[in-house]
């Protein structure tokens, strides 16, 4: 297969006055399309938000149309409710906060986010949490409609090293309209001096956080790299590279099965965890140029062992010119995407995607300096705004 790049697609409707890309106008005496058959030519758009966000504003029947929640779910089905990958979050402090994968969004507000004040922990259902380095405060944030939610952290939780997640707590399985749904936030943290680990929920619909459960871990603390969500626990990883787990129903803190030394060894520590497409906790790492996919699976006795589940060759889908470099770089998993299934692979200075489905890979046009990043997906929905703020004119225009 061979590589491609990210395009941005550029999608042709008419505005208001009926005039049409290029110049072009709709004859004077052409009847309106019935809103069945407008309604099946929107489906067609691309799913970057901008699309559907260009033809809300071409006028108030088109924005009824695209607004209705019908219609939103049709186009969320119409493209196997997978959302695209709009850009991701990105800790390394020699580069932006946010990277736009997508041409048609901007989000300009996260990309002009310091370093200084901001930590972006987790990407999920169309939110992202941060936190802010100088007030310990939280910050659930839909880019795409620019709703924010800020929650001041309990008192003991603050200036520990941490992570967290957040997340629908409806408890539906289409998530695509999770916006309006009550969310829960899982913040886990540890303080090295004691040796203690702990963890607390928040949950939007009572404002307030649970009580703290702790776990002693002696020369153990939370990493500052992706979570994993399988089903109602939340994995995250600890800098000696053990992987804890948070029951989110039972409020439980534990540490589950050891990943081998040896294969850790074997990918320089350079790991990433994530959900797999069967329901299991998994992880991906890089030895030379194949990308191993593994999941922690119960055997027919019981016993709960990593188990290799995939091989994948790099060298078959990246440039020569790019292989080539490996020789002088690491080659690293750095993030994974969970709701659309796609791997972010870095080769310095590149950043690759690899949809796990249909095996293909895009290049991410910015090039620069990466560690753990958080990919952020999103359908559109209706909102104020789309691109992370104040940015809806500059958007209109730029179309």
């Amino acid at each position: 297969m061979t590589q491609r790049s990210i395009s941005q697609t550029r999608t042709t409707i008419p505005n208001s006055s009926g005039e049409l890309a290029g110049g072009r106008r709709r004859h004077a005496d052409s009847p309106p399309l019935p809103d069945d058959m407008l309604a099946e030519i929107l489906l067609l758009l691309p799913p970057v938000p901008i699309h559907l966000f260009r033809a809300a504003f071409v006028s108030k029947r088109w924005r009824g149309l695209v607004h209705d929640a019908r219609f939103l779910r049709r186009f969320r089905e119409f493209y196997g409710g997978t959302p695209p990958i709009l850009g991701f979050f990105n800790n390394h402090p020699r580069s932006p906060l946010f990277i736009p994968t997508s041409g048609g969004f901007a989000a300009s507000t996260a990309a002009k986010m310091s370093h200084d004040n901001w930590w972006a922990l987790h990407c999920r259902h169309g939110h992202a949490l941060l936190q802010n380095r100088r007030t310990g405060t939280v910050l659930v944030w839909d880019l795409v409609t620019g709703d924010r939610r800020h929650l001041p952290l309990p008192s003991r939780a603050q200036e520990w090293s941490s992570n967290g997640a957040a997340l629908c707590a409806a408890g539906h399985a289409d998530h695509g309209g999770c916006r309006s749904c009550p969310f829960l936030v899982a913040y886990v943290f540890s303080r090295e001096r004691n040796a203690v680990t702990s963890a607390c929920t928040y949950s939007s619909e009572t404002g307030v956080w649970s009580e703290l459960t702790s776990i002693v871990l002696p020369f153990a603390s939370v990493a500052v790299k992706p979570t994993a969500l399988v089903g109602n626990t939340l994995y995250c990883l600890l800098d000696n590279y053990n992987i804890l787990e948070f029951d989110l129903v039972n409020h439980r803190l534990g540490l589950t099965q050891k990943f081998p030394r040896n294969a850790l060894c074997s990918y320089e520590d350079h790991i990433v965890i994530m959900p797999t497409e069967d329901g299991h906790l998994g992880l991906a790492g890089v030895e030379g140029l194949n990308l191993h996919l593994w999941s922690l699976m119960a055997s027919v006795d019981g016993l709960v062992t990593w188990t290799h589940q995939r091989v994948i060759d790099l060298e078959n889908f990246l440039a020569p010119e790019v292989v080539a470099a490996t020789c002088n770089f690491w080659v690293e998993p750095i993030g994974f995407a969970e709701d659309a299934g796609v791997i972010f692979i870095y080769v310095h200075p590149r950043v690759y995607m690899i949809h796990l489905k249909s095996m293909q890979i895009e290049e991410v046009p910015e090039k620069g300096n990466y560690s753990s990043i958080l990919p952020y997906t999103s359908f559109y929905a209706p909102g104020i705004t789309t691109g992370g703020g104040d940015d809806q004119a500059e958007l209109l225009n730029n179309c």
